[in-house]
């Protein structure tokens, strides 16, 4: 990608409370801010610019199309026992399914390296 592409904050794509809850503290402990949306339509825009595009596992199953962005997707859960969430992130192409808590750390770490790059 260009150096002179701006790059947009990356964006959670969520209508759930406790997925919101447990971002929030990545974003803390990453230093990062999140844009955050209930919409898939939403969350498409401007996606090329954003270092991450995490979709929560309640909201999956409405994406229809492969999601590409200028760096990371990733699906979050709060279950890693469903086994549903793992199919549809396999067909939208999300690199990573992350279980929440247990996965914050991960996630800072991705958040610092995205910003970083």
């Amino acid at each position: 990608m260009p150096a002179n592409v701006r790059w947009g904050a990356p964006i959670a794509i969520t209508a759930s409370y406790w997925l919101r809850f447990e971002l929030a503290h990545c974003e803390q402990h990453a230093g990062s801010n999140f844009e955050y949306t209930e919409s898939i339509p939403d969350g498409r825009k401007y996606a090329r610019r954003r270092p991450m595009i995490i979709i929560g596992s309640d909201l999956v199953a409405r994406v229809r199309k492969p999601v590409h962005c200028g760096g990371l997707v990733v699906v979050a859960t709060l279950d890693p026992n469903d086994r549903r969430t793992f199919l549809h992130a396999a067909r939208i192409g999300a690199a990573y399914v992350i279980s929440l808590p247990q996965a914050r750390s991960w996630l800072a770490e991705q958040l610092l390296q995205a910003v970083a790059g």
